[in-house]
């Protein structure tokens, strides 16, 4: 394009009889067309260049269904965000993966944070995700049919699957043995992603397996199990299970492409609350699961907002099962 107003800008030689003055004023004349289109180049939308996120998630349920909506809805774009969704198979992989700068942001459950910060590692909470609830189908114990679960402790000596040693489900269902009088240490826990649960309790290699949807209905549909713990019904509710983090570091450095995500994942939050049918759409396109699938499960809460108390709970929890080695000061943790 310049070239060609170079080519069509190109004027006659000034007349001789022109003063100096004159001259000097033909020749701004000149280049003006130029100069012009060049400033409108520099300040076009299109010539400057999204900015490019890695947004890491494990199990790729509804618990991150804002994430997908805001992906698949245009909520990033509109925002100057170019945003590539990463699926990791574990949750406790997410802590490494931003050390390394492999993923900018990743939706984390609280446990694996916690586990990270007692570590030593320097992350934030940059957002909420989602929280836990009274509908007993957001989180569950799926068991297999043949093995009979009928009371909490009829899980002793039992392989169940998490996905992540330490991860959310793991220490929720820990806690519910716990209030039940049931020691979790005569549990064989095994690590076990969502997506393979079904073929693991299928091929008999898990006695049971800790879920959230769209992964519940996939087992109880395939019927390789059925729901023996409504888990989320029998927990506090309102409590984060996956939160949005980031290395402080990079949050620092990123303050406007962390605005534009907050902001997208926010919008995202509302667009599944009003939009449920359409949302389970975009999880199916990104996450590759059968839309019937997900149409028969429900959407868990997206829960943006999020405070320090939310914290202190799974902090006193993780600290009654020894998971964390000292006291944290919760305020540092969160970006506002």
């Amino acid at each position: 394009m310049i070239r060609a107003l170079f080519r069509a800008t190109r004027p006659a030689p000034a007349s001789k009889t022109l003063g100096q003055g004159a001259k000097r004023l033909v020749k701004v004349l000149r280049w003006t067309p130029i100069i012009l289109a060049l400033a409108a180049e520099l300040v076009s939308p299109q010539s400057h260049a999204d900015s490019k996120l890695s947004i890491g998630t494990a199990g790729g349920g509804s618990a991150v269904a804002a994430l997908f909506a805001a992906k698949e809805e245009g909520f990033f774009a509109a925002r100057g965000l170019d945003v590539t969704i990463v699926q990791a198979n574990l949750d406790p992989q997410m802590p490494a993966a931003l050390l390394a700068h492999s993923l900018d942001v990743a939706a984390t459950s609280a446990t694996t944070f916690f586990q990270a910060i007692d570590g030593g590692l320097d992350l934030v909470v940059v957002l909420g995700g989602t929280a836990t609830s009274k509908r007993p189908t957001d989180e569950a114990v799926i068991a297999r049919n043949d093995i009979g679960i009928k009371s909490p402790s009829d899980f002793v000596g039992r392989k169940v699957g998490v996905p992540g040693i330490g991860a959310a489900l793991h220490v929720l269902f820990r806690y519910w043995l716990t209030e039940r009088g049931v020691d979790f240490h005569r549990v064989d826990f095994a690590e076990a992603s969502m997506p393979r649960m079904r073929d693991m309790l299928g091929a008999k290699i898990l006695d049971a397996a800790v879920a959230v949807n769209p992964f519940i209905g996939q087992m109880t549909d395939a019927g390789v199990g059925y729901i023996a713990v409504p888990l989320s019904g029998q927990i506090p509710s309102g409590k984060p299970v996956i939160m949005y983090t980031a290395t402080r570091e990079w949050a620092a450095g990123h303050v406007t492409e962390l605005e534009g995500f907050r902001a997208a994942i926010i919008e995202g939050a509302k667009f599944v609350a009003a939009n449920p049918d359409k949302t389970k759409e975009d999880i199916s396109h990104l996450v590759k699961i059968p839309l019937p699938v997900i149409q028969a499960s429900q959407l868990s809460d997206q829960s943006p907002i999020i405070d320090t108390d939310d914290l202190a709970w799974w902090f006193a929890v993780m600290k009654r099962q020894d998971m964390l080695t000292r006291d944290i000061d919760l305020k540092t943790l969160l970006i506002r």
